[in-house]
């Protein structure tokens, strides 16, 4: 008798242990990656959303297609559970955005912290074309390391930037001069941008080829802006451009503007905007804030730090980059944004900058200008 149920079970075991082992089409996961989306499927799957994906005859959105090899009832639920969630937020952008311009359809893109609408055409970037979807990919990395970059750079937590950035970048001035108000509720009166600062974090643009030809020139321009988004976000969330803090709302814009592409070209004032593509000094503003300094022709800082940002003429531009510059240099990144906070809870930029830096206003000037000949150079770099 022992003999025969041990042939029997003999028999079982190579059965179950055939059912053990991980379906090779799958690997027992269920579900295999949606073929369709090529080269770029790593980079939809670090995004929440994208609808491009979204409206994939293939997989709707879920990035993966039902193994046809095996039987999975829980990835199955997670592919209609993928599905659904993106037709949802596709159909909630398409009525927000989409229907309102009435034009080209657009793309929109979801990340961990940017929500993002794209029509821009594409682009060369080096030896490589973008087509508008992979272009739109490139924009949302680049946003999300712009971000990052500065929280590193003051040293911020998690909880000082409380808002999520939604950017809109158009191909067409018409799509711009409708959504720009509908979402900053500004006029956008020709311009190129326009932005809603402070708890939000709103920014409708739209690539004027006059001022923004090619890739750098884009990129330089969302860095500029989004830097003052950030700016006024960081908690307490208030845009001091218009407290006579003027020197550190275009100040840090023009810094991270030169820290990524190494030229500064943008001007948040009417007098330069409706003139796009007005520059200073080929945008290479270290030579530039040389000379002024040897020129002996550079604005006292307590004169140029009390005025707002629209009051600032061009070389002002080039003088409080290089003010913030100089302060980042001498004092950190988690300093400055504790002069920053100050600034925003009503402190005079003097008050501030004596107490987290100590610096003594009779003496900067001198102090600065000693810096810049010790630093710039009057070649470009």
């Amino acid at each position: 008798m022992l003999q025969l149920l041990v042939a029997l079970l003999l028999l079982v075991l190579p059965v179950a242990a055939q059912e053990s082992v991980p379906c090779r089409s799958c690997e027992g996961k269920g579900m295999i990656d949606c073929a369709k989306h090529g080269k770029l499927l790593p980079k939809e799957q670090a995004t929440r959303f994208c609808s491009v994906v979204a409206e994939c005859k293939a997989c709707s959105g879920a990035l993966g297609v039902d193994c046809r090899s095996c039987r999975n009832a829980g990835a199955e639920g997670e592919l209609e559970r993928r599905k659904a969630m993106a037709a949802e937020v596709l159909a909630a952008r398409r009525k927000a955005v989409d229907e309102v311009t009435r034009n080209v359809p657009l793309m929109h893109l979801a990340c961990e912290h940017l929500d993002l609408s794209f029509s821009i055409k594409p682009h060369v970037i080096g030896k490589e074309r973008f087509d508008t979807h992979a272009l739109m990919h490139l924009y949302g990395e680049r946003i999300e390391a712009l971000r990052a970059d500065f929280m590193k750079l003051l040293e911020l937590k998690p909880e000082d930037l409380t808002g999520r950035l939604e950017v809109y970048m158009f191909r067409d001035q018409q799509d711009q001069s409708v959504i720009g108000p509908k979402v900053t509720g500004i006029g956008t009166s020709g311009s190129t941008g326009v932005k809603l600062m402070g708890v939000e974090c709103v920014y409708s643009m739209w690539q004027d080829p006059r001022s923004m030809a090619d890739d750098e020139a884009l990129h330089r321009n969302l860095v500029h802006n989004l830097t003052h988004l950030l700016l006024s976000n960081m908690t307490p969330s208030q845009w001091i451009g218009n407290r006579k803090h003027g020197w550190v709302d275009e100040g840090l814009a023009h810094w991270f503007e030169d820290r990524v592409t190494g030229r500064c070209t943008n001007f948040c004032f009417e007098e330069v905007l409706v003139a796009p593509g007005t520059g200073y000094k080929n945008g290479k503003w270290r030579p530039a804030v040389r000379q002024l300094v040897d020129a002996g022709k550079v604005r006292p800082f307590a004169e140029l730090s009390s005025l707002n940002t629209d009051q600032l003429e061009l070389p002002d531009h080039a003088l409080v980059f290089a003010w913030v510059d100089y302060f980042l240099v001498r004092g950190g990144g988690a300093k400055f944004a504790a002069v920053v906070r100050m600034l925003k809870e009503g402190a005079t930029s003097q008050d501030a900058l004596h107490k987290v830096l100590g610096v003594n206003m009779l003496h900067v000037d001198a102090e600065f200008a000693a810096w810049v000949k010790a630093n710039y150079s009057l070649q470009e770099r």
